[in-house]
């Protein structure tokens, strides 16, 4: 079956035509190194979608399996040397599928994830579920909802706030509260706050903020994405700050919104004039490190990067130029660090056997590394290493947000400065 095309289309062909199939995307493809399968590389789908596009093969089943089981983590993007925009044809081919008569895959989405993506548009009910869940998270779960079971079960360290009055502040910022942030790791978000205080930056959380849209647009939502980033926008008008969030995945959306609304003629200057203004909290954090004294106490430490921090933000060494800027432990990289782990949104949910797969390749180089902690700096990434931990009987607490482990170090480097201990020793 073919379509007519649309203009989209259009524009995802020229970005086609830059893939010259060299195969540079090929190494970096958590899909085709777990498969081997072309069809399940960015070159192989790149090449689905442009038959699809010219009438060469059918838009059904084949195409819809090879693009369902992308990650949609843009390593890709960063590999490629030509500069080939993987997402917009991705989004192009998806695009396609929910377009024929005959594809099914929003009803396909699990009731798991549905409900998933009513949540995220209220913070509040979401904070209120994840408590109730967590309250009960030894119990069984309706089978509709087993899934979620690997989510349950974190508990929020208590993190004073550290105050800072806009007389001695010397920077400022907005904050992005994110959804999932605020709801399940609101501890990280004020960590994060805590330490751009204590750096001499002020931030301040706009109300009326809501989730960055990014699970409804990789769920085939775009139009309600769209709205999400709309409202969004409006919210932080009033301002020329820069906007600072502790989430990978919202950060990359949020630098999106200037590319989802570019067709939109109220919406497009404002969204790129927004997009410019997202920063990853570490990388504006990383400005007044210096005058910061962080002291670990004598961990190995190390790091399962954001993928979307790396490849969209592309600010992944902010993250690994501040633990190593912690005295008193010890930064262990590895090469899959800034790799997929599986989580990709709702992947883990819908794609549960190959986000598995993935994450045990990542667990059996940290099993033989056996690290102290695991840091990171997205909430998917949090749930799937704190699943990956407890798949090896490891305490889950050994996954720590980049934020609240460096809030901890600071304040262990603010008692021995009280204490007249040196902190560099």
């Amino acid at each position: 079956m073919t379509i007519d095309a649309q203009p989209s289309w259009m524009i995802a062909t020229e970005d086609i035509e830059h893939c010259n199939k060299c195969g540079f995307c090929l190494p970096v493809c958590p899909t085709y190194q777990l498969t081997s399968n072309e069809l399940q590389s960015p070159r192989g789908r790149i090449a689905m979608i442009e038959a699809a596009i010219q009438g060469e093969i059918a838009i059904g089943e084949g195409l819809d399996d090879s693009l369902s089981h992308c990650l949609d983590c843009r390593a890709c993007e960063t590999a490629c040397p030509s500069g080939v925009r993987y997402h917009r044809i991705l989004e192009t081919g998806r695009d396609m599928l929910r377009s024929a008569s005959h594809s099914k895959q929003r009803s396909q989405l699990s009731f798991a994830t549905r409900q998933i993506l009513k949540l995220v548009k209220k913070p509040q009910w979401l904070r209120g579920v994840v408590r109730v869940g967590n309250r009960f998270k030894k119990i069984s779960l309706p089978k509709p909802l087993e899934s979620l079971k690997p989510f349950l079960g974190y508990t929020e360290q208590q993190i004073a706030k550290v105050t800072l009055s806009s007389s001695t502040a010397t920077f400022a910022v907005e904050f992005f509260e994110g959804c999932i942030m605020s709801a399940q790791f609101a501890d990280a978000n004020q960590a994060a706050k805590n330490l751009l205080a204590r750096g001499g930056i002020q931030s301040d959380s706009p109300a009326q903020q809501g989730c960055c849209g990014a699970l409804h647009l990789h769920s085939g939502y775009a139009e309600e994405a769209k709205a999400m980033a709309r409202q969004n926008i409006d919210v932080f008008l009033h301002s020329e700050k820069l906007i600072v969030n502790t989430a990978g995945g919202c950060g990359a959306m949020l630098m999106q919104y200037g590319e989802l609304l570019a067709d939109d003629p109220k919406y497009a200057d404002k969204a790129r004039q927004f997009s410019a203004r997202v920063r990853d909290w570490a990388t504006v954090f990383k400005r007044v490190q210096h005058k910061v004294p962080l002291r670990g106490s004598g961990k190995r430490v190390t790091l399962q990067n954001s993928c979307h921090l790396v490849n969209v933000e592309h600010a992944g060494q902010d993250t690994v130029d501040l633990l190593k800027g912690v005295t008193g432990d010890l930064f262990v990289p590895y090469s899959g660090q800034d790799s997929c782990c599986g989580s990709a949104g709702t992947y883990n949910i819908e794609q549960r056997e190959w986000a598995m797969s993935i994450l045990e390749q990542k667990m059996i180089i940290l099993a033989d590394m056996q690290p102290d902690l695991i840091i990171v700096n997205n909430p998917g990434c949090h749930f799937q290493m704190r699943w990956g931990v407890q798949r090896y009987d490891w305490d889950a607490d050994r996954v720590q947000h980049l934020a609240v482990y460096l809030e901890r170090a600071a304040q262990r480097a603010e008692r021995m400065l009280d204490q007249g201990e040196c902190v560099d020793a």
